[in-house]
Parts: structure tokens; sequence; C-alpha cells
């Protein structure tokens, strides 16, 4: 696992208010967060499914936050208090032993555990609250896959598509970087010259096969990615879709003679750090199997040559998350209290009336 991404949807019955947000990161390192806060009477505002994948949500929870603070006031003032709430909050327990909490119960799976800890968190701005979380581990792997994926709908259009078709690019092999959505940089930030880490997608002609296969005998085999190639950025080209949308067209030297292409969005976030790299792919083999399902989903999705088949890309989920609800706070204590009462008026009638 390097990753956890919890999404979680919260009512506080003290304060009729309710909360939509989710937590990102690793162990040992700083979460990142963010949450929409807003009265009670706007909860379907911010009715954002909790099954939705990473990017999907990601990119749903940022146009309705933007949408919800420009059109309820009283979210404003809620949100930045809640916000304030938690930054105090982490600061005060400690910044890498709250993460790693979370990330401890994601990867072990325990709804129990993982909700005591945002339980904890909760307190501070409600003791009466309904809470429901979704839960999931992710790879970088994964990551990339999904914003591959994601990145393939969004770019069915004509003139991206024919774009592809270039001579210069026609036949060359299909190359997607690799994806660090925390200490990774755009692609817009990468110089001519830079380093940049990447997956072939696709191989493309027979004769570039062989020669990859040839080529990097330990990074490419039997048409699958099965290590992750290490190239240099040539070339970076600005395409702008009918509809607006801005992808970046880039080149990149793979060695032995042999350049890659590549369409990416400026809003991912791309590996670039040396050491990264180093400390999660050369310390082991044992992502040799992760890469041959990266080549494998990309496979379903490109039988032959992306220009040809990008319209036919479907959604396709990398993994599921894990949905956990659970109501807390002093409910429990006032339902003993409200039962009590009751058996206390039933003795008394008892032994007036009876």
């Amino acid at each position: 696992m390097d990753y956890y991404f919890i999404k979680m949807r919260v009512r506080s019955k003290a304060t009729a208010e309710d909360l939509m947000g989710y937590l990102f990161g690793r162990a040992a390192t700083e979460p990142q967060y963010d949450f929409i806060v807003v009265p009670a009477r706007y909860a379907n505002a911010i009715n954002i499914p909790l099954d939705l994948e990473y990017k999907d949500f990601m990119e749903r929870f940022k146009k309705t936050r933007d949408k919800v603070l420009n059109e309820i006031p009283e979210a404003v003032e809620l949100t930045d208090n809640f916000l304030n709430m938690v930054r105090l909050y982490i600061g005060k327990k400690g910044r890498e032993v709250f993460s790693a909490e979370l990330a401890a119960a994601v990867e072990r799976e325990d709804g129990d555990l993982l909700h005591a800890a945002l339980e904890e968190l909760m307190r501070n701005w409600s003791n009466r609250i309904e809470m429901k979380i979704s839960f999931k581990s992710m790879t970088l792997e994964e990551l990339s896959v999904e914003n591959f994926l994601s990145q393939m709908e969004d770019i069915s259009e004509e003139n991206i598509i024919e774009v592809l078709k270039r001579p210069d690019v026609k036949d060359t092999p299909e190359i997607f970087p690799i994806i660090d959505p925390i200490y990774g940089k755009s692609i817009t930030e990468f110089d001519i010259g830079d380093k940049i880490f990447f997956v072939v997608l696709n191989p493309g002609s027979e004769e570039y096969r062989k020669k990859l296969e040839t080529s990097f005998p330990s990074n490419f085999k039997n048409g699958e990615t099965v290590q992750p190639f290490v190239g240099t950025l040539i070339s970076k080209e600005l395409i702008v879709g009918k509809r607006g949308g801005r992808y970046l067209l880039i080149k990149v030297d793979m060695g032995k003679g042999v350049i890659g292409k590549g369409i990416v969005s400026p809003s991912l976030k791309i590996m670039e750090d040396v050491e990264r790299y180093a400390e999660k792919y050369t310390a082991s083999s044992s992502d040799e199997e992760l890469f041959k399902k990266v080549g494998r989903v990309a496979k379903e999705v490109l039988k032959e040559t992306p220009s040809s088949n990008v319209k036919r890309v479907r959604k396709t989920k990398v993994s599921t998350s894990t949905v956990y609800t659970k109501s807390t706070g002093v409910d429990f204590f006032i339902a003993l209290l409200a039962t009590l009462l009751v058996i206390g008026l039933i003795l008394i009638i008892s032994y007036y009336f009876f």
C-alpha cells in the first residue's frame, strides 16, 4: 500500500450540520484533506456518492465545494471553522502519528479502528454524530491506471485523435507517466532534458515491439511493462480540445533509439524524485506483478493503437472501497436513560395500580 484514501459523510445531530470530505496520504507523512460543512437544510448540496473512484471523487468534490461556497454564505464560515479545528487537532496529535493511525486502519481494512480515529477528530466538532466512511488502500500503479483510463475518456475528440495519427508519432510506443499525487509535479513544470518515469501502455508497431523486447529485456516482456522505464523528456506540445480541454503531447527518449509518445493532462502530478523512484522500484523485484497489471488493464482499452480505439474506452474500477457506517456520541447514553425512565414508570404504575 502506498496511499490511503478516506471519504466521509458526517451529520452532527447536536448542531444540525452536515459535512463531506476526504483524507488522503501515506504513513509517516502529513495527510492531505479537505471538507465542506453546510447547515443540515442544505445537506443535498453536498450529496457526493462515496463509491466514486479517486479521480472522479476529487473532481466532483472540487466542483461541489466551489459551488457551495459561492452559493451558500453560511457554508463559508462553517467550513473555515471546521478546517481550522482539523488543522489544530492534527498539529496537537502529531501529523505523522495521525497519518500512521489512518494508514494502519485502512491497510488492515479495520472499519472499527478507523472509525475510532475519526470519531476522536470529530469530537472537537460535535459529540453527537452519524458518520459514513469509505476507504481504500491504493498503489502508485493503481493511481496511474485510474488516471490513464479517466483521461482516455476525456480526450475522445477528433482533433486530439488526429494528433495521434501524425506520421511522427503514429507507430511509436504509447507511454504514460507514473503518478505521484503527493510529491509529484505537473508535466508543465518539467523542462526539456528532465528525467521522466513511465510505463509502456502499447508498444506500437511490430517493429517497435521487437526492439523494446530486445533492447529492454528487464523492463519489457511479452508485450507488457514489468518494470517502469526512465527516459528523457525531449518535447512538449500543447493540444487544445474542441471543448476546451488542454493536454500536452510529450515525446520521451527511452534510449536505444526508441522515442515514446504520450498525452498527459497538466492537472496530474507526475513522479519526478529520483530517490522516490529508487526507493519504490529498485529495492525489490516484487513490483513485477503490479506492472503486469498495468499492462493488462491498458490492453483492455487499447487493443491495437490508442488512435483507433480511444472512442471505445470504458471506465474500469481498479479496486473497490470499503464502506462503513456508524452512529456515535451520546446517542446510546440518551437511549439508555430513556429506556430506564420507561421501566421506572412501568414499575411505579405497577406498584400503585396492581
